[in-house]
């Protein structure tokens, strides 16, 4: 069978897309994913093809949505004709396109809420990589369990030994300005601290602490079955990267979107937010040691274990596609 999977220029997009990509391609099915051609790059980098639609816009918009998107999904389809289409929420081209070609489509929904615009195509399913505690979408809708990817890496020599005391995964969007009251307040505890940042961006005259280890790029998934928490900017990858692992986050930001996942989050026990102003030892302490916060993330965590794998919901995409 082939499946069309459509991206927006998003490489956090993208990566939620391709685990269920690589199921479906070592269930034997064809697999391309269609994209901006600026953004291609970053789809053959993941292993899979890459078809360019539409043309390019500035980074900022990230959207898949526009006319030419659609032309170009359409042209696409009608020469290759998948069977089924599978496309992000904020990639809505995929749903005009599979409209028009008369082929079944799904929207992917997850951590980083629907972006799909009012009025057009109805999907035939929705797809939702968020636990039930935390989704917004309907009961009919598909579970798959979130699998975090992030890109080729390599793992370092140090992140194959177990860590001596309780670790903290501080990650690459939390503000630059929390960075010395992360750095004062660890030495108030016993935890240690691996940051996700070069040493050329800790600010000027701040003393990296014995309990920091600073690294440059290595997946999340890689360093989190070794953390006992998590302190972060608010961004949704990384959050449900974290919940995946039944981790409980802190969250530095002065200010949250209403009703983003974060704010879900919070409201359901697994996150606490703190300004990064207020930052402490106490706060830091909280993250691996309020039995409530590790309580509710851990539920979390089991949730999205007992979710089906994207190579368990093969079977009820081809089926799917059969019935159409």
């Amino acid at each position: 069978m082939r499946v069309l999977l459509v991206t927006p220029s998003a490489e956090d997009r993208l990566h939620q897309l391709v685990p269920l990509a690589w199921a479906l391609r070592t269930a034997g099915h064809a697999v391309q994913i269609a994209a901006r051609p600026a953004f291609t790059e970053a789809v053959t980098a993941t292993g899979l093809v890459a078809v360019a639609v539409g043309k390019d816009v500035p980074e900022t918009e990230a959207l898949l949505d526009e006319s030419a998107d659609v032309d170009g999904l359409v042209a696409h389809g009608r020469l290759w004709r998948p069977r089924l289409v599978l496309w992000d929420s904020a990639a809505p081209a995929g749903a005009a396109a599979a409209a028009q070609v008369g082929t079944p489509h799904v929207r992917v929904d997850g951590p980083f809420g629907s972006s799909a615009q009012d009025g057009g195509p109805a999907p035939h399913r929705v797809l939702d990589c968020l636990p039930p505690s935390l989704r917004t979408s309907g009961d009919d809708t598909l579970s798959v369990r979130p699998v975090p990817y992030t890109g080729p890496k390599v793992i370092p020599v140090w992140l194959r030994r177990t860590p001596r005391v309780r670790r903290v995964l501080v990650t690459a969007d939390v503000p630059d300005a929390a960075i010395p009251a992360l750095f004062e307040a660890v030495a108030g505890t016993d935890a240690e601290l691996v940051c996700a940042r070069p040493a050329d961006r800790v600010p000027a005259g701040v003393r990296l602490p014995s309990q920091v280890r600073l690294f440059d790029d290595i997946p999340a998934d890689a360093v989190l079955p070794s953390c006992a928490g998590v302190v972060h900017g608010g961004d949704p990858a990384l959050a449900a990267a974290a919940f995946s692992h039944g981790l409980p986050q802190l969250v530095l930001s002065a200010r949250l979107a209403q009703e983003g996942l974060v704010e879900r989050l919070v409201r359901y026990g697994a996150a606490a937010v703190l300004d990064p102003a207020h930052l402490d030892a106490a706060a830091l302490r909280d993250v691996t040691g309020d039995s409530a916060l590790r309580t509710r993330a851990g539920q979390l965590g089991a949730e999205c274990a007992a979710l089906p794998s994207p190579r368990d919901l093969v079977p009820e995409l081809t089926g799917l596609a059969a019935d159409r």
